[in-house]
């Protein structure tokens, strides 16, 4: 047999039947959607944004390139609509593009060469968008608000921390393998490819729940955001504080969690008491407390310190 053999079967149906058979998964590479066929009754904006760098640390890095779509999405239900624009933009850096950077993004500075963001074209995209979501908010929302300082008071949340993948039985929290979860696979890292992609696992129900993640999404944007400081955690308690999701701050030397709503919070601070403090009388933690356009802004909330 050759490829002839087979041009003309239609590839979706082999898929479909490689399917059936129980001994296959099949990837399907996403492509631009138009519309995700959502019902929608009660129509908001949502602005999907991907960002690319010269670097990670954003006191010694810039912004490239900027990836943006704008879907309509239903307030009640989470589900996606029409597609109502997108922004694919470069702007060249003041210093050369990192080798190590290029490696990840592809960018290279050939390509970046005389590039300038179109500021106005992206400033009517986000006139009216009532939620931004950013698959790491807490390095993407920074480095554009530092660029477009009138995005200071929009709200964003964060597709990578708050929807709970694990907990609804996914492989991993990276895109890519939220993608091949739900069915998908795409070859491209570029920003606003990046956002499709997104958009394609945003537009699937949890598999646990069957929730959809924008639904949560919207509830969790409304909800403060407690980050949450373990002090003085004995060092022996440290792989227990990283595989339940705390991060270590090495300027403030604290392992640190990032908790959303008052019921979580309580949820983590019984879990220290039990688990890293073993104790049932009250501990001292860290807290700042982000709210509404607060959230990812990456600015100083100063930590207040308390007995719980």
């Amino acid at each position: 047999m050759n490829s002839s053999d087979f041009e003309h079967i239609d590839p979706e149906l082999i898929a479909q039947w490689l399917e059936t058979t129980g001994h296959y998964k099949v990837l399907r590479r996403i492509g631009a959607v138009s519309d995700f066929n959502g019902q929608i009754d009660h129509p908001v904006k949502v602005l999907v944004v991907d960002t690319e760098t010269t670097g990670l640390e954003l006191t010694q890095s810039e912004l490239i390139e900027v990836g943006a779509i704008l879907v309509e999405v239903d307030r009640d239900s989470g589900q996606l609509g029409r597609v109502l624009g997108q922004f694919a933009g470069l702007e060249q850096p003041s210093k050369p593009i990192p080798a190590e950077s290029t490696a990840i993004h592809g960018i290279t500075d050939e390509m970046v060469k005389g590039q300038v963001f179109d500021e106005d074209a992206f400033k009517s995209l986000c006139k009216g968008v009532d939620l931004f979501v950013a698959h790491n908010a807490a390095f993407d929302r920074p480095f554009m608000q530092r660029r477009f300082p009138w995005l200071e008071p929009t709200v964003w949340a964060c597709s990578f921390k708050e929807l709970p993948w694990k907990q609804e039985g996914y492989s991993g929290q990276k895109l890519e393998y939220l993608l091949a979860d739900c069915g998908y696979f795409h070859s491209a890292h570029r920003a606003v490819e990046d956002c499709n992609a997104l958009l394609h696992v945003l537009s699937k129900p949890l598999k646990s729940s069957k929730n959809m993640p924008m639904s949560v999404l919207f509830e969790s944007a409304n909800a403060a955001m407690y980050q949450i400081a373990a002090l003085k955690a004995p060092f022996e308690k440290k792989d227990l504080l990283r595989a339940r999701g705390f991060r270590w701050n090495s300027e403030d030397r604290v392992w640190e969690f990032d908790a959303f709503g008052f019921s979580e919070g309580k949820e983590v601070i019984d879990w220290l008491k039990a688990e890293v403090y073993e104790t049932s009388s009250k501990v001292m933690l860290g807290f700042r407390t982000r709210s509404g356009s607060d959230r990812y802004a990456g600015n100083d909330v100063r930590q207040q310190y308390k007995e719980v």
